[in-house]
């Protein structure tokens, strides 16, 4: 178990823009970044990440948490996985209580993480055979070296061999103290008929499949040429597990981050030895969809990293036809999506073996076409000149150009479309208009519900989950303003809930900066004094004896005064609130602190010689902000004991309680219009009906 010091260590390292940057590209946005959020179907930034409060926040899909958290909820890893990621990251040495596990809390720990430790001792024993053992050396090294793979990528993407034999492997996992249960769940072991153990991939070369953080989560084995009858598939993969899922894992994916980003482009692929090729080759921006049609998982994965996606296609028509299938997907994701044609008998595998560095990365830009253009150049081949042949390759290009929701880049792909076919683009964005009509009346058909984040956070030993953030429930949602499609409802506003929000709002932005205020010295002198605004703020809550409405604003203000008497500044205390343990409190206070400030240009201060004021800026407005504040609170409350005072006139009361609620009311309105001359409101009597 990794030590308090050690975590605390790691979090104290870990910068949340650091973090996040390893797995999805950010741009600057004024004090904080932006980036498109990798837990929803995201088509345009919506993540914001603050270095000042260290946690993300997603506005659309509620996805929040720290660094710690965000690791966890990208690669679905444990804590404990999660730490170990991030002191690797930042050099720091993990330190773990000396005391042993018992066997019970050994049995009692994650199976999750069984899972990994298991997969993990798999990959190092494989690598271990291929090349420690004499039959690994013999038979599944020479193997990659004759396939062209050097040494140095041999170990990179950590390729084994699993050696012959009925059970080597499960008998020596076993011995080492691995349990049967874990080995057969991973799909290592497996079991006969009746009922003998046997690995999985004995005899075979292994191509260990790794996770976003370099974790192992599964295995491809490949059987050997020489040993390779038509009855046995050329490769056995892993099964689906806690660990590993097929449909949101890319194979190479962990090694081509970083280049993915670097190029702004990523290459698709098919197999394990495209990638391995591809990258040994310079290209080290490839992935692999290991086979299988493209999933929304591995496109969330890919759109996360860029929006630019090229497909490399080999010379076989049956193939390529099959695979366009899973182009559509891609462009309703929003990529920018283009395709290249390698030369007839090649595969990027075998093709990278021959072209090695500029060769390739200069034949791939010579040949990297759009995909309209791809499509058009395939499918017309067959088509001949056939009109009806031609006329269905139309409505198949333009069936992809209706997935697209971009209305601009719709209509450059119509303009080419146009131009390829010399037909009117008229005619085309009429046949187009009804493909667009009919995936949209499609879609109405489904049934519709909204998706969310995956809410199971990984199990945590011994309750030591980081503070998660959750989309707010309907109890906590913030104050709503009214829009123009509710002006025909009859919709109450509450005004004197707006007004709380104000305070705690203004509290939990400015509470510790200071500000000046006007009083009254024993001469009667008008004096400006210093005043913090939370000062200020429990001054006129004490003297009036004012409570919140809301409970949970009452909450957090009472939580205020407890965090202000320790923090030391503005950010200790922002940041006491953002890892507060109160759930509802923390979900309030990063929607409130995640806002986005408006940017002044330097520029434009420059050009005009002008200065622009605010609250953060500026003690004069802040005092501004926070005295209107105050007072407009202060007149909803007039408001609120008026309404009621005036509920209580349409019951019986005797002569003296009637003439005490008229005195109450003259002087709450003397009050009233004390407060709107302050805050230069003009009250009619219209206002009364208000709250």
């Amino acid at each position: 178990m990794i030590t308090k010091d050690c975590i605390a260590e790691i979090e104290a390292a870990a910068r949340i823009e650091e973090v996040v940057a390893d797995f999805v590209p950010l741009k600057r946005a004024g004090k904080d970044w932006i980036g498109i959020c990798p837990f929803h179907d995201d088509k345009n930034p919506s993540m914001h990440v603050s270095p000042r409060l260290g946690i993300y926040k997603c506005f659309v899909c509620g996805a929040a948490g720290g660094p710690i958290h965000f690791v966890m909820e990208h690669e679905k890893s444990s804590y404990p996985d999660a730490l170990r990621y991030l002191a690797a990251k930042y050099h720091i040495e993990i330190k773990e209580e000396k005391r042993k596990l018992t066997p019970e809390e050994q049995a009692a720990n994650d199976e999750r993480e069984a899972l990994l430790n298991v997969t993990a001792y798999a990959e190092k024993y494989f690598v271990d055979q291929l090349f420690n053992s004499e039959e690994g050396r013999q038979i599944g090294l020479t193997y990659f070296q004759e396939r062209g793979f050097r040494e140095e990528t041999i170990r990179k993407f950590r390729l084994g061999y699993c050696p012959e034999g009925w059970d080597k492997f499960t008998t020596k996992a076993l011995e080492d103290g691995y349990k049967l249960d874990y080995l057969l769940e991973t799909g290592l072991t497996k079991k006969s008929e009746n009922g003998r153990l046997h690995d999985f991939y004995h005899g075979r070369v292994i191509f260990p499949i790794q996770n976003g953080i370099g974790k192992p989560v599964g295995f491809g084995g490949r059987i050997l040429a020489k040993t390779k009858t038509d009855k046995i598939a050329k490769y056995f993969n892993s099964p689906e597990s806690i660990i590993y899922h097929k449909s949101d894992i890319l194979y190479g994916f962990f090694f081509a981050k970083k280049s993915i980003r670097t190029n702004d482009n990523v290459y698709l692929v098919e197999g394990y030895t495209d990638v391995i090729s591809m990258s040994e080759s310079g290209v080290e921006n490839v992935v692999a969809s290991s086979g299988t049609a493209l999933t929304e998982g591995q496109i969330r994965l890919i759109k996360a990293q860029t929006k630019n996606i090229t497909v490399l296609y080999d010379g076989d028509a049956a193939g390529i036809k099959a695979s366009l299938r899973g182009i559509n997907m891609l462009l309703a994701a929003g990529l920018n999506v283009k395709a290249c044609l390698l030369p007839d008998g090649e595969d990027p595998d075998s093709f990278a073996k021959q072209h090695r560095d500029s060769e390739l990365r200069d034949y791939l830009a010579e040949h990297t076409v759009s995909i309209i253009q791809f499509k058009a150049d395939i499918l017309m081949k067959d088509a001949g000149n056939d009109p009806l042949k031609r006329a269905a390759v139309v409505n198949d290009i333009l069936g992809s150009i209706a997935e697209i929701n971009d209305d601009i880049i719709r209509s450059f792909y119509v303009r080419e479309c146009a131009d390829l076919f010399k037909i009117s683009e008229e005619s085309l964005n009429a046949n187009l208009r009804q493909l667009v009509w009919k995936k949209i009346n499609d879609a109405r058909r489904q049934p519709s519900f909204q998706s969310q984040p995956n809410s199971q956070n990984p199990t945590v030993p011994q309750g030591t989950t980081p503070p998660t953030i959750t989309q707010p429930d309907e109890s906590q949602q913030l104050p709503k303003v009214l829009t123009p499609a509710l002006t025909q409802q009859k919709v109450e506003v509450n005004h004197l809930d707006l007004v709380e929000f104000d305070v705690i709002h203004l509290l939990l932005k400015c509470g510790m900066y200071e500000t000046h205020i006007s009083q009254t010295d024993e001469a009667g002198n008008a004096v400006i004094c210093p005043i913090r605004v939370d000062q200020y703020v429990f001054n006129e809550f004490h003297d009036d004896e004012i409570v919140f409405q809301n409970p949970l604003y009452q909450q957090v203000y009472e939580e205020y005064a407890k965090i202000a008497q320790k923090a030391e500044s503005q950010e200790d205390l922002e940041h006491a609130f953002v890892v507060h343990e109160n759930e509802k409190i923390r979900n309030l206070a990063v929607s409130i602190l995640m806002e986005e400030e408006p940017e002044y240009s330097e520029q434009w201060e420059k050009r005009f010689e002008l200065h622009t004021n605010n609250i953060t800026n500026s003690v004069q407005s802040l005092n501004t902000e926070l005295s209107g504040c105050i007072n407009l609170f202060k007149l909803r409350l007039i408001e609120r004991h008026k309404k009621l005072l005036l509920n209580e006139l349409g019951f019986e009361h005797t002569d003296e309680e009637q003439r005490q609620i008229m005195e109450r009311l003259v002087e709450l309105d003397k009050l009233r219009k004390k407060l709107a001359d302050l805050l230069g409101m003009v009250i009619s009597q219209s206002d009364d009906s208000a709250n």
